[in-house]
């Protein structure tokens, strides 16, 4: 199916979300992979609906309690966009844009086994080695990696047949900067220690149906578009494996734009790829000054938006932040299985 939509369509949508109100429910779906196995099980991976989070490990982050900065992202050759960001704030007065750059940077508002009881299935993770320990990090440290790996294993424990990419990109991070070879290696060895056979092997992605995963032991995938790390056999490369990703923004018509595009280039490569959409809110430090945490207050007209489209439509993986993941959840539901229940 090719899927063109034009702007007009989407203000259309715009419009009719204003009148109509926004899709919501407190559901949690923490095995609604397993629930619908007779709808996913002949599904390819790059078929599924998939709601994500994008840095899943940025969630309480409080100005009131000591706050370390992970040095690699402050560096000049590793520097983050939430660094450039945190000196543009360092240089105002206003402590409301100083409560507004920490309510940016918690990206959730849950921990990683309450994303998971909600039923994300794809967790984006910022990581940073710190005094010898692993964390992950938002500009600040965030939490032990160790905590977080804890939560995953505590997670699949109760739930045996939920399936978890874990997208590490290239977010991986030292107090030199870039993780080098070595403490690549290193991190590759922690991963298959604390995951063990739960990790899965890229052989034969564009094929696997959620039945094969379901008839082995593999519960977890790691995604890493770092060339070094994409050389393991249980770490698929992005490069490889996902079309091109659209860049995100803090607007509501971009983020609907980057989702008309990825539509029309799945449906062009006939889902033989993963696709990652963000429409989490995220402002360039470059280019977005003058509005900086300015905001678009419109976005959970996104999920109006989505509900609109037919269910055949080519959508994969989409990234949220903390407002609307629980919506995008229910929306994937609806997706994957043609159940309305919770729209």
């Amino acid at each position: 199916m090719r899927v063109v939509l034009r702007n007009s369509s989407i203000i259309a949508i715009l419009i009719s979300g204003i009148l109509g109100g926004c899709a919501s429910s407190n559901t949690i779906n923490s095995s609604w992979m397993s629930d619908y196995h007779k709808q996913l099980k002949n599904k390819r991976l790059p078929e599924l609906m998939i709601p994500g989070t994008h840095y899943a490990n940025a969630y309480n982050i409080d100005p009131n309690k000591r706050l370390e900065v992970c040095t690699g992202e402050t560096l000049p050759a590793s520097m983050t966009n939430n660094a450039k960001l945190a000196a543009i704030v360092a240089a105002e007065s206003d402590s409301e844009i100083h409560r507004d750059f920490i309510d940016y940077l918690n990206t959730q508002n849950n921990n990683i086994r309450g994303q998971l009881n909600n039923g994300i299935r794809y967790l984006e993770l910022q990581i940073c080695i710190q005094d010898a320990t692993y964390y992950t990090s938002n500009y600040y440290l965030t939490e032990n990696l160790d905590d977080v790996v804890s939560q995953i294993k505590a997670f699949l424990n109760e739930n045996k047949d939920e399936l978890i990419i874990i997208d590490l990109d290239n977010n991986l991070r030292a107090f030199y900067g870039y993780l080098n070879e070595d403490d690549l290696s290193n991190l590759h060895n922690y991963f298959q220690v604390q995951f063990g056979s739960y990790l899965t092997p890229k052989k034969d992605w564009q094929t696997t149906k959620m039945k094969d995963i379901w008839n082995t032991h593999h519960r977890i995938i790691l995604f890493s578009s770092n060339q070094f790390l994409a050389r393991y056999y249980d770490v698929w490369d992005k490069n490889d494996i996902a079309l091109a990703e659209p860049s995100p923004h803090y607007t509501t018509i971009k983020k609907l734009t980057a989702i008309q595009t990825t539509m029309e280039a799945e449906s062009e490569n006939h889902q033989q790829k993963f696709s990652l959409i963000p429409i989490y809110t995220w402002y360039n430090a470059d280019i977005d000054l003058s509005n900086i945490f300015g905001g678009d207050s419109n976005d959970h007209l996104i999920i109006n938006y989505l509900y609109s489209l037919p269910l055949d439509a080519p959508l994969n993986i989409i990234i949220s932040d903390n407002p609307y993941n629980r919506q995008l959840v229910n929306y994937a539901i609806y997706k994957n299985t043609g159940t309305n229940e919770n729209k």
